[in-house]
């Protein structure tokens, strides 16, 4: 996994969320869980990490998709990337 390309991937997402409509609490629960599941992924722990992570980062782009469009395609961008390390 190329971690530059996956921390480029979240800086574009926090990007597309600060520019979009406003989020939803559950929504913003959710995207802490995974941006800190994420780190742990690319800090090489991904013991620490709950098994799915890419199956998440999916779940949560189809709910993105008509309020945040392009968060949703980052997102998507960001699942194929985590695909890689088997997250």
């Amino acid at each position: 996994m190329d971690q530059q390309s996956v921390r480029q991937s979240l800086e574009r997402l926090r990007a597309a969320l600060d520019s979009g409509a406003p989020l939803d609490d559950q929504i913003k629960a959710d995207l802490a869980s995974l941006d800190m599941d994420i780190r742990r992924a690319l800090e090489g722990d991904v013991a620490r990490v709950e098994s799915g992570l890419t199956e998440r980062v999916r779940e949560i782009s189809v709910r993105f998709a008509e309020r945040h469009p392009t968060a949703a395609a980052v997102l998507r961008e960001l699942g194929t990337l985590l695909e890689g390390i088997g997250a």
